[in-house]
Protein backbone atom coordinates (compact mmCIF):
# COMPACT_ATOMS: atom_id res chain seq x y z
CA UNK A 1 0.00 0.00 0.00
CA UNK A 2 1.70 3.64 -1.02
CA UNK A 3 2.26 5.69 2.06
CA UNK A 4 1.11 9.54 2.25
CA UNK A 5 2.80 12.59 3.17
CA UNK A 6 0.37 12.37 5.93
CA UNK A 7 2.10 9.19 7.39
CA UNK A 8 5.47 10.89 6.58
CA UNK A 9 4.81 13.64 9.06
CA UNK A 10 3.72 11.15 11.53
CA UNK A 11 6.82 8.88 10.93
CA UNK A 12 9.22 12.28 11.68
CA UNK A 13 6.91 13.49 14.20
CA UNK A 14 6.76 10.36 16.23
CA UNK A 15 11.10 10.19 16.06
CA UNK A 16 11.26 13.70 17.52
CA UNK A 17 8.58 12.73 20.61
CA UNK A 18 10.66 9.12 21.01
CA UNK A 19 14.05 11.36 20.98
CA UNK A 20 12.60 13.29 23.90
CA UNK A 21 12.90 16.76 22.52
CA UNK A 22 9.89 18.06 23.87
CA UNK A 23 12.18 18.54 27.04
CA UNK A 24 14.60 20.35 25.17
CA UNK A 25 12.40 23.43 23.76
CA UNK A 26 10.17 25.36 25.81
CA UNK A 27 7.22 24.85 23.34
CA UNK A 28 5.31 22.39 21.17
CA UNK A 29 5.75 20.28 18.04
CA UNK A 30 3.37 20.95 15.41
CA UNK A 31 2.73 19.31 11.80
CA UNK A 32 2.19 21.74 8.91
CA UNK A 33 1.96 25.02 10.92
CA UNK A 34 3.31 26.73 13.93
CA UNK A 35 0.76 29.20 15.89
CA UNK A 36 0.08 32.94 14.80
CA UNK A 37 2.41 34.69 17.11
CA UNK A 38 4.02 32.08 19.18
CA UNK A 39 7.02 33.16 21.03
CA UNK A 40 8.20 30.26 21.77
CA UNK A 41 10.67 27.22 21.13
CA UNK A 42 9.00 25.16 18.33
CA UNK A 43 9.42 22.74 15.51
CA UNK A 44 7.46 22.44 12.39
CA UNK A 45 7.12 19.27 10.05
CA UNK A 46 6.21 20.08 6.58
CA UNK A 47 6.11 18.29 3.67
CA UNK A 48 7.13 19.36 0.12
CA UNK A 49 6.20 15.94 -1.97
CA UNK A 50 6.46 12.20 -1.87
CA UNK A 51 6.20 10.31 -5.12
CA UNK A 52 4.35 7.34 -6.32
CA UNK A 53 7.57 5.17 -6.77
CA UNK A 54 8.13 1.26 -5.60
CA UNK A 55 10.29 2.78 -3.38
CA UNK A 56 8.46 6.15 -2.69
CA UNK A 57 10.83 9.20 -2.31
CA UNK A 58 9.72 12.38 -0.58
CA UNK A 59 11.28 15.74 0.65
CA UNK A 60 9.83 16.88 4.02
CA UNK A 61 11.11 19.82 6.52
CA UNK A 62 11.50 20.32 10.19
CA UNK A 63 11.87 24.14 11.08
CA UNK A 64 13.52 24.35 14.17
CA UNK A 65 12.21 28.32 16.10
CA UNK A 66 13.78 29.77 18.38
CA UNK A 67 13.29 33.86 19.27
CA UNK A 68 15.65 36.37 18.83
CA UNK A 69 17.43 38.23 21.95
CA UNK A 70 16.45 41.69 22.47
CA UNK A 71 20.08 43.45 22.75
CA UNK A 72 20.63 46.91 23.28
CA UNK A 73 23.46 48.81 20.77
CA UNK A 74 24.68 52.27 21.14
CA UNK A 75 21.13 52.86 23.27
CA UNK A 76 19.13 50.86 20.22
CA UNK A 77 17.19 47.81 21.18
CA UNK A 78 18.06 45.38 18.24
CA UNK A 79 17.05 41.40 17.96
CA UNK A 80 19.41 38.77 17.36
CA UNK A 81 19.94 35.24 16.62
CA UNK A 82 20.16 33.10 19.88
CA UNK A 83 22.83 31.14 17.99
CA UNK A 84 23.39 28.88 21.68
CA UNK A 85 19.72 27.77 21.71
CA UNK A 86 19.65 27.03 18.12
CA UNK A 87 22.93 24.93 18.45
CA UNK A 88 21.79 23.46 21.69
CA UNK A 89 18.54 22.10 19.72
CA UNK A 90 20.06 21.53 16.83
CA UNK A 91 22.02 19.23 18.51
CA UNK A 92 19.02 17.10 20.07
CA UNK A 93 17.30 16.63 16.59
CA UNK A 94 19.85 16.08 14.37
CA UNK A 95 20.82 12.74 15.11
CA UNK A 96 16.98 11.55 15.28
CA UNK A 97 17.13 12.39 11.78
CA UNK A 98 20.12 11.43 10.51
CA UNK A 99 20.45 7.97 9.30
CA UNK A 100 17.21 6.07 10.03
CA UNK A 101 16.28 2.91 9.13
CA UNK A 102 13.31 1.09 10.23
CA UNK A 103 10.83 -1.26 8.28
CA UNK A 104 8.33 1.00 6.54
CA UNK A 105 10.66 3.97 5.66
CA UNK A 106 14.45 5.12 6.12
CA UNK A 107 15.05 8.67 6.29
CA UNK A 108 18.65 10.85 6.09
CA UNK A 109 18.92 14.44 6.34
CA UNK A 110 19.98 15.93 3.31
CA UNK A 111 21.05 19.43 4.19
CA UNK A 112 20.19 22.22 6.94
CA UNK A 113 20.61 25.89 7.18
CA UNK A 114 19.52 28.47 8.83
CA UNK A 115 16.62 31.63 8.12
CA UNK A 116 15.48 34.74 9.73
CA UNK A 117 11.79 35.53 10.26
CA UNK A 118 11.19 39.14 10.49
CA UNK A 119 7.89 39.53 11.94
CA UNK A 120 8.03 36.31 14.24
CA UNK A 121 11.02 37.87 15.60
CA UNK A 122 12.79 34.52 15.11
CA UNK A 123 15.04 32.60 13.62
CA UNK A 124 14.99 28.86 12.48
CA UNK A 125 17.34 26.26 11.67
CA UNK A 126 15.73 23.72 8.52
CA UNK A 127 16.33 20.35 8.03
CA UNK A 128 15.68 19.80 4.89
CA UNK A 129 14.83 15.41 5.03
CA UNK A 130 14.91 12.78 2.40
CA UNK A 131 12.46 10.02 3.35
CA UNK A 132 11.86 6.23 1.24
CA UNK A 133 8.66 4.76 2.05
CA UNK A 134 8.33 1.29 1.03
CA UNK A 135 5.44 -0.17 0.08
Amino acid sequence: MKKTVLEGKQWILELLLQGNVKSVINGNIYKDKRPSGSTKEDIVINSISMDGSFLQDGVFNVNCYVPMVSVSINNITQYMPNNNRMQEISKTVYPLLENVFRPDYNLTVVNHSTFEEEDEKANYVNFRINLKAYN
